[in-house]
């Protein structure tokens, strides 16, 4: 009986040691566990480098803040100004100092090009379909900044058409007797009238039928020239300079200019004084995005309660199809350090994603809402005074997000009515169905471009500006485009572009 008394209490004790060990054991892992657990919630530490157009916003603003605590990051947004924002970044490129993250103008920055090529940036080709609000950029923003035909880059998205727009005198329209123009011989009527017939009915000889800021690239592509470049018969692609369209163009702004229809001082003139003009009932016709109509609409009505701005489509080409510029659905790109980990930078793709949402460009852009910015009834975001003093906009917060793709922003405004805001979205769903991309946007630049494209950019923009104006004749034109014709430099830039545009198709 003792005996066995014995044994019991040695078994006890044998099965009570083995339980504290086991403990013991036991506390020891999860001691490990929690530790691993809170080295995965530890913040990853994301760097940005952008522009700013204003002062610089703090990193401790409440929407980086919200961001932060969402995705379990901790952002620091490095603001630049843009009047030295680009030695900025070369210094910094120099340096080996970029941040995690960086925004660049041009994919083509010679600097730029040459880090990608040297492996200084992730290629993002593989991940970004994991990330569904930036996969669903528009596909001509997403290959657009493309290098040698991968994405090396996050688009900061712009809409691709509502840019080029003309904006009329409607209440003029009806006082010549005249409806906005469907064709370029019916546009040159309208100049004409509203130059000649008093379209203010004020018995004075002081309007003019156009006003505009320097040659614009729209003066060639509404003739059918091309947006930059136009695809030749063969497959390739020739400069729009080269094309008879072109020089149909520069014979009608000629005419134009010669007859007084325009504005005379048109190669110096600034775009703030394009509105003045309008805004003044100086002139009545300008290019302008589509809801700049109603927007400089309102304060000439300030002048003149009666006057009435719209914006029409531009009219048709002699072959009786409208050809609207697509502008490049974006202006810079972010570009990804390749010194950061896989894993970081799935968590910097991760806060791109998230502000390409409405609601997370909202919060970037504006604030808090109801703090820093309110919604009116018809949707249109009015910044309070907090939000301006934190620092909140369009120039300074939203410069270091990608941003969300709405393609009527250039057809919307503060305060627009629902009719006019309705007749804009249909005109952008027109103009969208005959709008033109620029078939070279994306191919690198080519070695000839480099060493001699800025001589012949200026020389091409002068040449255009002097025949408009009547300082040059069409025959000095004639003679500008064979001599480019017979520069061996000029010809290697072609064959090479072309060779680049057949080799991506």
């Amino acid at each position: 009986m003792k005996k066995r008394s014995w044994m019991t209490m040695l078994l006890v004790l044998v099965l009570s040691t083995s339980m504290l060990v086991g403990c013991a054991k036991g506390g020891e892992t999860n001691s490990a566990g929690d530790a691993s657990k809170s080295e995965q919630q530890k913040p990853v530490e994301i760097n940005i480098g952008t522009m700013t157009y204003g002062e610089s916003p703090s990193s401790d603003l409440e929407s980086i803040l919200q961001l932060n605590e969402k995705l379990n990051v901790k952002l620091q947004i490095d603001f630049y100004p843009i009047n030295n924002y680009k030695e900025k970044l070369n210094a910094l490129l120099a340096s080996k100092s970029l941040p995690d993250v960086v925004l660049i103008e041009d994919i083509n920055d010679p600097a730029f090009s040459t880090a990608i090529d040297q492996g200084a940036f992730w290629d993002l080709t593989p991940f970004l379909p994991d990330y569904p609000n930036l996969a669903g950029y528009p596909e001509n923003a997403i290959n657009n900044i493309k290098f040698k035909g991968k994405s090396y880059g996050i688009p900061r998205v712009r809409p691709l058409d509502g840019h080029e727009a003309l904006l009329i005198r409607e209440d003029w329209l009806k006082n010549v007797g005249l409806t906005a123009p469907t064709t370029m011989e019916e546009f040159y009527k309208v100049l004409e009238a509203f130059t000649k017939n008093d379209p203010d009915k004020n018995g004075k000889n002081d309007t003019y039928g156009m006003v505009q800021a320097s040659v614009s690239p729209y003066m060639m592509t509404m003739f059918g020239a091309g947006t930059s470049w136009k695809e030749t018969a063969d497959g390739g692609l020739e400069p729009y300079w080269l094309t008879a369209e072109a020089r149909e163009a520069l014979e009608f702004w000629s005419k134009a200019y010669g007859d007084g229809l325009i504005t005379p001082d048109l190669p110096v003139m600034k775009s703030s004084q394009v509105k003045e003009m309008m805004i003044q009932g100086k002139a009545g016709i300008s290019f302008g995005n589509i809801n700049e109509a109603f927007i400089f609409g309102q304060e000439l009505q300030k002048i003149k309660p009666e006057a009435e701005l719209k914006a029409y489509e531009i009219p048709a080409a002699k072959d009786g199809k409208k050809y609207n510029e697509q502008a490049y659905g974006y202006y810079g790109l972010f570009l990804v350090n390749k010194s950061v980990s896989e894993d970081k930078l799935k968590k910097i793709l991760e806060v791109y994603n998230e502000t390409a949402t409405q609601e997370g460009y909202n919060l970037v852009t504006y604030g808090i809402k109801d703090k820093d910015y309110t919604v009116s009834e018809d949707g249109s975001i009015v910044q309070t005074d907090e939000g301006k003093k934190q620092g909140y906009g369009t120039a300074t917060t939203a410069q270091w997000i990608s941003g969300f793709f709405n393609k009527y922003q250039r057809a919307e405004g503060p305060g627009m009515p629902a009719e006019v805001l309705e007749y804009n979205r249909k005109l952008i769903d027109t103009i969208s169905e005959s709008s033109i991309k620029n078939p070279a946007a994306g191919l690198p630049n080519t070695e000839a471009w480099m060493e001699k494209g800025g001589d012949w950019q200026k020389k091409f923009v002068d040449m255009y500006t002097n025949v408009v104006i009547k300082k040059s004749s069409l025959e000095d034109w004639d003679k500008f485009i064979n001599g480019l014709k017979a520069d061996p430099s000029f010809q290697q830039h072609l064959k090479d572009t072309s060779d680049a545009y057949k080799a991506s198709k």
